[in-house]
């Protein structure tokens, strides 16, 4: 601790040249090794979550083509069994001899290599019995029913395909052939799961079974093939061709591909020590409890033959959703970890090579700072000896004349100072008249209503006193006009601040909602417009002044109405929001949501219109007073505040939300009432000020 502080005590006793050059060169220093720190983090998640995406599409594509090849079996007996001509034969109790069935095969498919995957082709009655083996004659008139695929098939009577697992002396049953594939020994490898037995006591089938019908539509038996994945390359070699090209990095094959019967290598294109096929090893018991136990898809390293793979394993299921192989892909990592070595070496080359040209840089113009604050200290001696006209000369370079003119600006200001006080001090007087002003503007609003009052009822009786016929009859309609237009004007402005003064009761917001719309409806305005009602039938009471949110409701009916020129549509809808312990997430009206404005319960009212909408750039403005989207004489843009501060007043809030065309909805949030309310309150808790 002393010598760190050593160390400090003798940087600040340095020439400040000396300490600007250290500060440039320590502050390089630091922001390159926190870019190359940064940088390599980056480039290895980057990279690793890459190697992952490419290993979980090799696996999706690795099952396409072991479904593809499941299906391609399928189509194959159903081929065939479409095209058999022995149905017949076996409804009416006829032999089928091997010649006639080889002979339908191969009248039935034109291109022998159709049915060159499968290495099983039986023939069963309705009852499961065997009536004929295509690779073994001789064997018939044993049952088929412990197959799960061919049992299936013969109880629904349709198309079953699936893996199994078929014991080898059953295989052998259905093709003697197959003796050499299904001898797999088990071949125990380090880290891997010990089995006991020494040999695979079964092998892995995609096993088809298609039903037979003669032509009145009864089942008559089944037609059954299948494939022996055993030392069957086909589908992990396609794979690797597929999704790996073939491709090799540094002479070792960049993907590999493997079927596993359990934990047991049955077919695969990994190569041994001795370049052989690596048939017969054991997965690692990290893999075996993972997907074999848990039926879960693993992805990660594993060390194969002599280098390490990003390797991913899925699960196969028989047709009980039995889990009893896996398949694998994996994809060489040193090609990744190499392509992540260059990027970072380039990234720190690129990150050296700029903290040596800034150690450069910054030395320079640490010499020119020096140089120019020698300058600086020179002007500020002549401003301190009152020689406020003196400017400094320019520097040569660019960036200097900020100080130059912070100092020229300087001298002015000391210059000007007087002119500039007393700018402020006129503007400080004008700001206070101002808000005199205001305060002026808010009286009268409340005074000019005695005023108005006289003159509206000098109007008309002045009106009434002249006879029909006289010409300043229709002046007079005019001022009397123009006065209530005027009286309304300012009633409405202190209708927008003036607080409820009624009774607040609780009531069924349904009601006032209904109550309103009686008062619209039969109006001409109304005649062509189809209301649409959507209320809950279940809403909880809210408190407040009746009468004025039947206001705001008759506000925004005719406000729907005139939208849609007295043609289209009003929907009116009501609903509850419940909020319950946990919900903590922010929801707006724009994602068709609304917050619970802190009361357990909200009720929700939607008012929507098939109108010409309200344009975009209008929106953050319709609460705004004396703000409308009308012709002028149509409105005096004080309905929508009113509202507003109505709605805020009772502790909730409205939005709006509107396509051009297409129509607008108003929203409505108010907090449910709740008894333990203080009584009169209308403010809920979590209200926001507009």
């Amino acid at each position: 601790m002393g010598y760190i502080k050593h160390i400090i005590s003798m940087l600040f006793s340095i020439d400040i040249r000396s300490r600007l050059i250290v500060g440039f060169l320590v502050a390089t220093c630091l922001t390159g090794m926190v870019a190359t720190v940064v940088g390599i983090r980056l480039i290895n998640e980057n990279t690793i979550r890459e190697a992952q995406r490419k290993v979980q599409q090799d696996i999706n594509t690795a099952r396409l083509i072991f479904n593809y090849n499941m299906d391609r079996l399928r189509s194959q007996v159903q081929c065939i069994s479409q095209s058999c001509s022995f149905q017949d034969d076996l409804y009416t109790k006829k032999d089928v001899s091997a010649e006639n069935l080889k002979a339908s095969i191969k009248s039935a498919v034109s291109l022998p290599e159709r049915c060159s995957c499968l290495d099983m082709l039986t023939l069963v009655d309705a009852g499961g019995t065997v009536v004929f083996r295509g690779s073994n004659p001789a064997a018939v008139g044993d049952n088929m029913l412990w197959d799960t695929v061919v049992r299936k098939c013969l109880q629904e009577g349709k198309v079953q395909s699936a893996p199994e697992l078929i014991p080898v002396s059953l295989i052998l049953l259905e093709n003697p052939d197959l003796s050499e594939r299904v001898d797999t020994p088990i071949i125990q490898t380090p880290q891997s799961v010990e089995l006991a037995p020494e040999r695979l006591p079964d092998g892995m089938v995609l096993r088809v079974a298609h039903p037979l019908f003669n032509g009145k539509g009864d089942l008559i038996g089944a037609l059954v093939g299948g494939t022996l994945l055993n030392k069957d390359y086909t589908i992990v070699d396609k794979i690797r061709e597929t999704v790996y090209h073939d491709e090799t990095y540094r002479g070792l094959d960049v993907g590999f591909a493997t079927i596993f019967q359990g934990s047991v290598r049955i077919s695969t294109n990994v190569m041994n020590e001795n370049n052989e096929r690596a048939i017969g090893t054991i997965v690692s018991r990290e893999v075996y409890d993972k997907v074999i136990t848990r039926g879960e898809d693993w992805i990660g390293r594993a060390f194969v033959v002599d280098d390490w793979y990003l390797s991913s394993y899925s699960p196969i299921y028989d047709m009980n959703r039995n889990i009893i192989g896996m398949l694998y892909t994996g994809i060489l990592e040193a090609k990744y970890r190499d392509m992540k070595l260059i990027t970072m070496m380039i990234f720190l080359g690129i990150t050296f090579a700029g903290m040596i040209i800034a150690f450069f840089i910054s030395y320079f113009f640490g010499h020119s700072i020096i140089q120019r604050i020698q300058v600086l200290k020179g002007a500020t001696d002549r401003i301190a000896s009152g020689d406020l006209n003196y400017q400094l000369p320019r520097g040569k370079f660019s960036g200097f004349d900020i100080l130059d003119d912070a100092f020229d600006n300087m001298a002015r200001s000391l210059r000007d100072r007087d002119d500039r006080l007393q700018k402020v001090f006129k503007q400080l007087t004008r700001t206070e008249r101002l808000a005199a002003l205001g305060q002026i503007a808010a009286g009268v609003a409340h005074e000019i209503n005695n005023p108005l009052g006289g003159i509206l009822l000098y109007s008309n009786l002045v009106y009434e006193e002249l006879p029909e016929a006289n010409r300043a009859r229709a002046n007079i309609e005019k001022i009397i006009y123009q006065t209530n237009r005027c009286k309304q004007i300012v009633q409405n402005l202190l209708d927008f601040a003036r607080t409820p003064a009624g009774e607040l009761m609780p009531f069924n917001v349904n009601d006032v909602i209904q109550t309103s719309l009686a008062l619209v409806e039969d109006q001409s305005m109304f005649q062509s417009v189809e209301v649409v009602k959507n209320l809950d039938g279940n809403l909880p009471d809210i408190k407040g002044d009746r009468s004025r949110l039947e206001q705001v409701f008759l506000n925004l009916f005719i406000n729907a109405a005139d939208a849609m020129n007295g043609k289209g549509t009003i929907t009116i809808s009501s609903q509850v929001l419940t909020r319950y312990a946990g919900d903590t997430e922010d929801v707006s009206f724009h994602d068709e949501k609304i917050c619970l404005l802190g009361s357990d319960q909200t009720v929700k009212i939607t008012i929507s219109d098939t109108g010409r909408g309200i344009d975009k750039a209008y929106l953050p403005h319709i609460f705004e007073p004396f703000f409308t989207t009308k012709d002028p004489g149509q409105g005096t843009g004080l309905g929508l505040s009113i509202t507003y501060g109505i709605i805020q007043s009772h502790g909730g809030f409205i939005d709006v939300e509107s396509e051009p065309g297409v129509g607008t909805s108003f929203i409505i949030a108010l907090p449910a009432y709740r008894e333990t309310d203080p009584s009169g309150s209308l403010t809920q808790e979590g209200t926001t000020d507009r």
